[in-house]
């Protein structure tokens, strides 16, 4: 019987026949939409939250919540945008927690894995990724929290600005606003710092 459901099942199968067939009981089809995300999510959990530990719970409560909710998922939206929304906001509890109880981040050697660093070989410029890191994160952490949702979704994570408002619920104005200022004060804190 489960040769019957995975036969219909392939790389070009798209994320809402997936879930399609995972509501349906197909666990390979819930598996392949892990596989196929999972990546994408502990890169926004990352880059929010800098701490690995921190970031693997939040990716882990995120497909707990996918599985748990995948009826919920209305289809009228990409699913990527409901998983992304579902990561962003865990992420957003986290902050709020570790903000309560001030915990102190990674160092900056974990900190060039989330990045996306690698070892170059060459140390001045692998000191120079270090510093920057450390520049954008301390920076990054200065901005309110609006600012930092819209900078790390559309400059680190590169999503649209429609994709931003389907992932906060904050209209494109909000968006844009808050991404000006943003991107203003990393400047203006980089360039001092001279970065850029």
């Amino acid at each position: 019987m489960e040769s019957v459901k995975t036969s219909a099942i392939s790389r070009e199968t798209s994320d809402e026949k997936l879930v399609s067939m995972a509501i349906s009981g197909n666990a390979l089809a819930f598996r392949m939409l892990v596989d196929r995300h999972h990546h994408y999510v502990t890169s926004i959990a990352s880059r929010f939250l800098f701490k690995e530990d921190d970031t693997h719970e939040v990716v882990q409560d995120t497909f707990v919540r996918v599985w748990k909710h995948l009826e919920n998922y209305d289809g009228k939206r990409l699913f990527t945008t409901w998983l992304y929304a579902i990561a962003f906001n865990l992420c957003l509890d986290k902050l709020r927690i570790n903000r309560r109880r001030r915990e102190v981040s990674l160092t900056e050697d974990d900190m060039g894995k989330y990045f996306g660093e690698t070892d170059s070989g060459d140390p001045v410029k692998k000191m120079d990724t270090a510093s920057i890191v450390r520049a954008i994160r301390e920076y990054a952490g200065k901005l309110s929290l609006v600012q930092r949702q819209v900078f790390v979704l559309r400059d680190l994570q590169d999503l649209s600005v429609d994709d931003v408002c389907s992932i906060t619920g904050y209209d494109a104005d909000k968006v844009k606003s808050n991404l000006y200022h943003a991107r203003k004060f990393m400047r203006e804190k980089l360039v001092k710092g001279g970065y850029l």
